[in-house]
């Protein structure tokens, strides 16, 4: 019940700092940084520890934001001409499809890595990438889990609601989750190369 508790009061903050819409990547870094210690059973405090990420990944989430606006904005434009298009060519559809993959596959694991790590924001997009690859099986099953929720939160108007009170936390939970797993293969792996 104390995880639920917690889901609520991080998706609280998310909503509450995500307000001046420019500040959703630093929201969203602090919703990442926050839940990744719930993931990892750290003991902290929500709010502290929220605040204290949300400064410090500021400018990284920011421009992580923007450069999602940026390609979710362009993504958009794309499907909506292979939507409205009768006579669309396959070659069209397949490259809207790796399109989007690619996009999806470059922010999928940059917001988690920014969180949990100190290095620069084009090396946590190379590493996104390198995750997605390397590690495919949880990345479908990452993509698949996403979906559902997604599928669950827009249902209908009570599970909007639902949605609205911790939807944007239980995706951010999902993701931190599989990438706990990821993440500490990784560290074994960059520990037992030293």
């Amino acid at each position: 019940m104390s995880k639920l508790i917690d889901v609520f009061f991080i998706n609280l903050l998310w909503i509450v700092f995500s307000i001046p819409i420019i500040t959703i990547g630093a929201s969203t870094e602090a919703a990442f940084y926050v839940t990744i210690k719930i993931v990892d059973d750290e003991e902290g405090y929500i709010f502290k520890d929220f605040f204290k990420a949300f400064k410090q990944n500021f400018l990284q989430g920011t421009i992580l934001w923007l450069i999602t606006v940026v390609f979710g904005y362009a993504l958009y434009l794309l499907w909506q001409i292979v939507i409205k298009k009768d006579d669309i060519s396959f070659v069209i559809i397949l490259i809207s499809i790796f399109s989007t993959v690619f996009v999806i596959a470059g922010l999928l694991y940059s917001y988690p890595l920014v969180a949990r790590y100190e290095n620069k924001l084009i090396n946590h997009i190379k590493n996104s990438y390198n995750i997605c690859i390397k590690y495919f099986g949880k990345t479908i099953i990452l993509f698949i889990v996403i979906l559902i929720e997604l599928f669950c939160i827009f249902w209908n108007k009570w599970s909007l609601l639902v949605g609205v009170l911790i939807g944007p936390e239980i995706v951010i939970y999902s993701i931190s989750g599989i990438s706990k797993r990821i993440f500490q293969r990784i560290d074994k792996d960059a520990k037992s190369g030293e």
